[in-house]
């Protein structure tokens, strides 16, 4: 077993045992887990700070979707907003990725 294979077992444990207490957001009409604290949102930058280039960022696991991966210009919902992916990027050896979106405007 690799160290990623690992660390993604290890994360499937916490996604367990939080059941239905997992954080999540809605893609294709379907309800999917985040990691816990997996979820950011843009904050205004501090003096020499660092500022994400989306509204929201969100990280899951990737074997939740069975090969079937969000991708760009799809929407998702959180936390009762609709937002469009700007891109979608694996983590090495693919186990985790990372969700950029913005707000959707005409959601509001």
């Amino acid at each position: 077993m690799s160290v990623y294979s690992i660390h993604a077992a290890s994360l499937k444990q916490v996604y367990d045992e939080l059941g239905v207490d997992a954080p999540v957001f809605t893609w294709n009409e379907t309800d999917w887990k985040l990691l816990p604290g997996g979820a950011k949102f843009k904050r205004a930058n501090d003096i020499g700070g660092f500022a994400l280039t989306s509204d929201l960022q969100l990280t899951c696991l990737t074997g939740q979707f069975g090969g079937t991966l969000p991708d760009s210009g799809e929407t998702i919902t959180y936390v009762g907003k609709d937002y469009t992916i700007t891109n979608v990027t694996p983590a090495p050896a693919g186990y985790q990725m990372r969700i950029n979106a913005d707000l959707n405007v005409q959601g509001m």
